[in-house]
């Protein structure tokens, strides 16, 4: 049922005056996109938290991260600006520093501002990766809950990170990459809800009280008089897709459990990226390199394996679930269940979530669930950036922010039935690096997604090696067309730079673009004049 502002909004409202001082809880799951390329009754039936959330939630149809690939998409969440604001425009790495998240003091996170602006004890439970430990980079202990309360905020950390490893960290340092998974013998996910199993040696050990420690003690407090919270649950999977096809046995995975997820390759696997931005062919022969698939049962079982890990994150959110039903929580509770980015999952030959604004990549879950605001499903086909998150949380729990701090837009209108929609499009950067040379051609991104319009800009750090696309999502979902490129791309011309303009003003507006750098002012049909960003 789609959101109807005549149906449903006297309901809410009635609902809202309930919830005037709700606990938040962020469900954040890593690299998992919005459901895709899977068969019909596929989440039903192998995805139930989902189906759980859903039947009291708002489904957004339309949510879309601001930028990739980990670290960035965090520190976004969590600042409300883009890495041009935040500097955090690279992901963390284990080899060698990267810029860490600004302290608290620096730039104003949505941990610090609850705690300033409320009451609400703030707490961060699971995968982090936007700085690096006390004793020095990956090296955690039980002093890195203090300096996560310190430094950002955040109360009752539970370390060591996890889910900070990729291809590249497997081949410098293999025992530490396969350290940080959410599953398999590391089993972090498992260890960050529910903790240790005792007679489990391979499993990795940790500091602090788990998830469901953390709901036991708050739900045995007097409901009268116990402190609202904000409570951020970062899950690994299905991150852990990376270990395949090279790692998973080495790992803990067994074949037995995903070959048969009924999965097949996607409908757009086969992509020549003939006429699309030359980075993507790059990136796609880069990662073959690194990690080739030796045959096509090897191709099926990766989209297999993500779906599968998909199904292990689902069991700890269950958990989840089930310790706040057990203290009767959920009433009292808006749970938001989303995740950082996506994953291409083999969509266009291509893996894991760089160099692309395919939907695949930046197309995510959101819903927003309680049973009080939301007594049966609905959807909304409003536009979400990830932009809007600290906005959105703070007027739920009764405070508008500087918008001088923040560039998102609070979504609390949609969600209260009061507004259709409170943003007509949707930005995304991305200025990261992977598997590629910083200075690779054409690897920055800059995109609007508007009605049913995907426009990308490609270009260099130093403003050059300008290169377009444009996808009608609608008539072409798969992606499979680049409008601009080709014979057939003048008749395009018009439109693209009036997206240009609109993608040009949205990035001035929410600082997207980088500062001093040559932008251009309308790329197509015309002679294009000098504009600089500052």
């Amino acid at each position: 049922i789609f959101l109807s502002l005549l149906c449903v909004s006297q309901f809410i409202c009635s609902a809202e005056s309930e919830l005037k001082r709700p606990n938040i809880i962020v469900l954040l799951t890593d690299q998992e996109r919005r459901p895709m390329h899977w068969p019909s009754g596929w989440v039903k039936a192998n995805l139930p938290s989902q189906e759980r959330l859903m039947k009291h939630g708002l489904s957004f149809q339309r949510a879309y991260t601001s930028t990739s690939m980990c670290s960035p998409s965090r520190a976004l969440l969590l600042s409300s600006q883009f890495s041009t604001v935040n500097h955090v425009s690279v992901t963390l790495s284990d080899a060698t520093p990267s810029p860490t998240f600004p302290s608290k003091d620096v730039l104003t996170n949505l941990a610090s501002l609850i705690q300033e602006k409320t009451d609400y004890e703030v707490v961060w439970k699971g995968k982090w990766h936007l700085s690096y430990a006390v004793n020095g980079l990956e090296d955690w202990s039980a002093k890195d809950i203090a300096k996560m309360k310190n430094i950002y905020g955040p109360l009752a950390w539970n370390p060591p990170d996890a889910g900070n490893a990729d291809h590249s960290t497997y081949i410098r340092d293999k025992k530490f990459a396969l350290s940080t998974l959410g599953g398999g013998y590391a089993n972090n996910d498992m260890r960050y809800v529910r903790g240790m199993i005792s007679s489990d040696k391979k499993q990795v050990d940790g500091w602090g009280e788990t998830i469901l420690d953390y709901l036991g003690k708050v739900g045995a407090q007097d409901k009268k008089t116990r402190k609202p919270f904000c409570l951020f649950i970062s899950l690994v999977n299905p991150h852990d897709v990376w270990v395949h096809p090279i790692g998973w046995k080495e790992a803990g995975y067994q074949l037995k459990e995903f070959e048969n997820m009924g999965i097949d390759l996607p409908s757009n696997f086969k992509d020549s990226l003939e006429t699309k931005p030359s980075i993507q062919l790059k990136a796609r022969d880069a990662i073959n390199r690194i990690a080739p698939f030796k045959n096509h049962k090897e191709l099926v079982g990766y989209v297999n394996f993500y779906a599968y890990l998909q199904t292990l994150v689902d069991r700890e959110i269950i958990a989840i679930l089930d310790e706040l039903e057990k203290y009767d929580l959920l009433e009292d509770t808006i749970i938001i269940r989303t995740s950082d980015h996506g994953e291409l999952g083999l969509s266009h030959g291509m893996r894991e979530k760089a160099y692309t604004v395919y939907e695949e990549e930046i197309h995510i879950p959101l819903i927003f669930s309680n049973p009080k605001l939301y007594p049966t499903p609905l959807l909304t086909n409003a536009f979400y950036s990830h932009l809007d998150l600290i906005p959105t949380i703070s007027e739920l729990i009764g405070f508008t922010p500087d918008h001088s701090d923040f560039q998102g837009i609070s979504q609390t209108p949609v969600l209260l039935g009061k507004m259709d929609a409170v943003r007509d499009s949707a930005v995304f950067a991305y200025d990261d690096v992977y598997l590629l040379p910083e200075d690779t051609p054409s690897s920055h991104i800059r995109c609007l997604l508007h009605d049913n319009w995907t426009y990308a800009v490609y270009f260099s750090i130093n403003g050059t090696d300008f290169e377009y696309e444009l996808y009608d999502i609608e008539k072409d979902p798969g992606q499979l067309n680049n409008l601009l490129f080709g014979k057939e791309a003048m008749q395009y011309h018009q439109l693209a730079n009036h997206l240009h303009r609109k993608l040009t003003e949205r990035l001035r507006k929410e600082k997207g673009l980088i500062k001093g750098m040559y932008w251009p002012s309308e790329p197509f049909g015309k002679k294009n004049k000098k504009n600089s960003s500052s």
